[in-house]
């Protein structure tokens, strides 16, 4: 939404919220709401926004009738994980990009279960999707291949050679896993099991802030004893600023991938990620086979086995500075809000 306010676009946050009760919920629904609202306020959105709460029992932010007379005016919806049903009033909207974050498993999943036919755009963040090197047939529908934007002004350039904690942001199981050709494609949990002893092997402090439920003792002391400190997700990334200054004080980035992204050679690049390079962080990631359109070797990096791994943290560590000024560069270059948003606006007859 920052982004799109920079090139003069009028946008509104739309989002549904199911039915709270303070008995069985952590908070109440006066709690969730207002803190949404201070929050889109501190971002300077005032009431840009409307929470259709219970199938419309009520709204906040905007009015039921604000909300529909905004719909009426409204281009273009950027529909993120396909949230739009077909007897939704957002389907007056002329133009309905899906815009999917979870490649592989979308198109495992499919059309009928993602309602993908109340769209007429698909914008996609695996760069292999629909092409040769992608596995899961696309059912004729044309995936336009997007980076996730970043907006570079409340992401600023943040390089500190003092900094030493390599780190990432996690859940250990996700709630994504699919079943393609009798193979389960999974969340990250497996991953981190092949890469268990990256930090006692490179003797690197790799800090993840990571939601793994409190009863799994064993596996958080699993990991405890590989190396990994695993500090608690809402403290250090529960809100935009505790997010971004755990990114921003962090060495660089260091992450596994879901299987389901790295298996499907989706292409997949995180927008956690972008958020790290616009820091001027450099980022040692996962593969899932996007190098073939995004340059990595400088400030992004890839690894698909544990000595490439360890071989990336080393040569972060030896040209620490010059990785961290390509980190920002490739930001600018392919993932700044002013690039990708452009790229989507002129796709759908909007440039």
């Amino acid at each position: 939404m920052l982004g799109l306010r920079r090139l003069g676009i009028d946008c509104c946050w739309v989002d549904r919220l199911s039915e709270v009760d303070p008995l069985s919920h952590h908070h109440s629904l006066e709690y969730i709401t207002s803190r949404f609202d201070r929050m889109a306020r501190d971002f300077g959105l005032g009431s840009r926004y409307c929470i259709v709460y219970n199938d419309g029992e009520r709204h906040f932010g905007l009015s039921e009738e604000e909300f529909s007379a905004t719909v009426r005016e409204t281009d273009l919806l950027l529909n993120i994980s396909g949230h739009l049903l077909e007897d939704s009033v957002l389907m007056q909207i002329p133009r309905r990009a899906y815009v999917d974050v979870d490649p592989g498993f979308t198109q495992i999943w499919g059309a009928e279960l993602l309602h993908l036919s109340t769209h007429n755009f698909f914008f996609t963040t695996g760069q292999n999707v629909g092409t040769c090197r992608f596995p899961i047939a696309t059912n004729g529908i044309e995936w336009i291949p997007i980076l996730p934007p970043v907006d570079l002004h409340s992401w600023p350039e943040r390089i500190d050679e003092r900094c030493t904690r390599f780190s990432t942001v996690a859940d250990w199981h996700a709630s994504q896993g699919a079943l393609f050709q009798g193979e389960v494609y999974g969340g990250k949990q497996s991953e981190f099991m092949r890469y268990l002893d990256i930090p006692l092997e490179a003797d690197r402090q790799i800090d993840v802030a990571m939601t793994i439920h409190p009863y799994e003792y064993a596996d958080q002391q699993l990991l405890a004893e590989h190396g990994w400190s695993v500090v608690d997700p809402f403290l250090h990334a529960g809100d935009p600023d505790s997010y971004r200054e755990f990114i921003q004080f962090s060495r660089a980035e260091f992450s596994v991938a879901k299987e389901g992204y790295v298996k499907s050679n989706s292409g997949w690049v995180s927008d956690r990620t972008a958020c790290y390079l616009a820091s001027g962080k450099p980022a040692l990631v996962q593969s899932t086979g996007f190098e073939i359109t995004l340059p990595a070797g400088e400030g992004l990096l890839t690894f698909a086995t544990a000595d490439e791994a360890i071989d990336g943290l080393e040569q972060i560590d030896a040209r620490y500075i010059e990785h961290c000024r390509a980190a920002r560069d490739l930001a600018e270059r392919y993932f700044s809000s002013d690039v990708v948003l452009k790229q989507i606006l002129k796709h759908v007859g909007l440039g």
